[in-house]
């Protein structure tokens, strides 16, 4: 668009310079004429004062032969030179209607040029209302999503918090009941999605778009794991199952599954589509609890899986190779 305005601006400027040349050409010739137009006034003025002679004055007034022939070519070169004149301005108005002609032209080039001009200009203004327009929109929805990103930060740390004292509250109590008839875990895990080994998110510091948080599992995930079957990791007592509402020490976590294997150990399954076991039954090592979804504050589907060490968060990865 740029480059389009200074285009025509480049020929308005060629035409106002092409302008101002043929004026000043025109006043010029203008000035040969007014020159030559006063000389043939006083031609003429001259010719009517004296009376122009004719051939037969001319004759018998002559004293001789030559002085016949002088006075013949005198009136001759007087005749020539003010034939001359005549077509002379003849030549030089016809020259400086044709200069004033293209002037006309050219004026009218540049009405055109600048009418286009000055629709680029409107364009480039507009767009430049649009630019800015945008430009105010884009800063406004960063603010709010920047609002919006500190308030799911708060809210995702209450939930780790939350949990965290869930556990705490739990095994402090004593209701840690050492597992499945007696079963107490020595930490042989079994992967919690057959089949499906890509980590998305692991196990610490992260930033997703809601500022830097600690993230106590793995995230586990890959294209059409939405329905996949989930695992028991180890053998163990379903201490939770089902929707985790906030102040349960489960929001976010939309459904879940947590496993008290004993032995201090303890899983945790969150994000299911849904969940196939019930709190307080028992389970085995690889028997299907839950399937994969995106419940909760979930960004699409996936398993988010914890392993706790009486009550603490440690990496999964530590367990598999």
């Amino acid at each position: 668009m740029q480059s389009q305005i200074d285009v025509l601006n480049k020929q308005v400027r060629a035409l106002d310079e092409n302008i101002a040349d043929k004026e000043s050409q025109v006043a010029a010739k203008q000035a040969e004429i007014d020159s030559d137009y006063d000389q043939l006034k006083k031609r003429l003025h001259a010719i009517y004062l004296t009376g122009e002679a004719s051939t037969l004055e001319i004759i018998f007034h002559s004293k001789n032969i030559m002085d016949l022939s002088d006075k013949i070519e005198v009136i001759r070169a007087i005749s020539t030179h003010d034939a001359n004149l005549i077509n002379s301005l003849k030549s030089e108005l016809q020259s400086v209607q044709s200069q004033k002609a293209e002037i006309e032209a050219n004026r009218k080039n540049i009405s055109q040029d600048r009418a286009a001009l000055d629709t680029k200009k409107s364009e480039v203004n507009s767009l430049l209302s649009e630019t800015n327009t945008v430009i105010a929109e884009l800063a406004k929805d960063e603010a709010s999503a920047e609002d919006e990103g500190e308030k799911i930060a708060a809210e995702r740390s209450k939930i780790n918090a939350a949990i965290d004292q869930w556990y705490e509250d739990y095994y402090s109590s004593g209701k840690s009941t050492g597992g499945s008839g007696g079963y107490v875990s020595k930490g042989d895990f079994t992967w919690p999605v057959p089949g499906v080994y890509n980590i998305t998110s692991g196990y610490g510091w992260r930033n997703i778009g809601y500022g830097n948080e600690f993230h106590k599992g793995i995230d586990i995930a890959s294209a059409g794991v939405f329905g996949k079957p989930i695992v028991a990791a180890d053998s163990g007592r379903v201490i939770m199952a089902g929707y985790g509402n906030y102040g349960t020490g489960y929001g976010g976590y939309g459904n879940v599954v947590v496993i008290d294997h004993g032995g201090g150990f303890s899983t945790l399954y969150g994000h299911c589509s849904k969940v196939a076991v019930r709190a307080g039954t028992n389970v085995k090592k690889g028997q299907v609890i839950a399937y994969v979804g995106s419940s909760g504050q979930a960004t699409g589907p996936h398993l988010h899986f914890e392993i706790r060490v009486n009550g603490a968060a440690k990496d999964p990865m530590n367990w598999f190779k």
